[in-house]
């Protein structure tokens, strides 16, 4: 059952992370980033910490992290990559809604859907 409630925890924060801010992504491209659009960025920055905590507590308690699998410890390691450019990505989206900086966010869409496609590939075939 917990393993359940993780699992469906995790889905659903992947929607979080991969979805809200893209579709406020592309209002903001047209009108400037607000505090609107910051506070989006926000929630994407939160549901990919919780997509780790989900993903790392599924590891541990159920695929006996360090002992598990490589594709789990691949896993992990794209999950710090996406992590830091989540970070660049709240600094940057911060500065430029106090008119302080240029969004450069066009800059991580290619980043972002290269981890979100590895991520796919690791979660569904599950390299050994």
């Amino acid at each position: 059952m917990l393993y359940e409630m993780l699992l469906a925890l995790h889905i659903t924060v992947l929607v979080g992370w991969a979805g809200l801010s893209t579709g406020g992504y592309h209002v903001a491209k047209s009108q400037g980033i607000s505090k609107r659009y910051l506070e989006l960025v926000w929630i994407q920055f939160i549901s990919a910490w919780l997509l780790f905590a989900s993903g790392l507590s599924m590891a541990v308690l159920f695929y006996n992290f360090p002992k598990s699998p490589l594709w789990i410890h691949y896993s992990i390691g794209v999950a710090v990559v996406a992590g830091l450019i989540e970070v660049y990505h709240v600094v940057n989206a911060r500065g430029a809604a106090q008119n302080r900086q240029n969004y450069n966010g066009d800059k991580l869409i290619p980043m972002w859907v290269f981890i979100y496609f590895v991520m796919m590939y690791l979660m569904i075939f599950k390299p050994a």
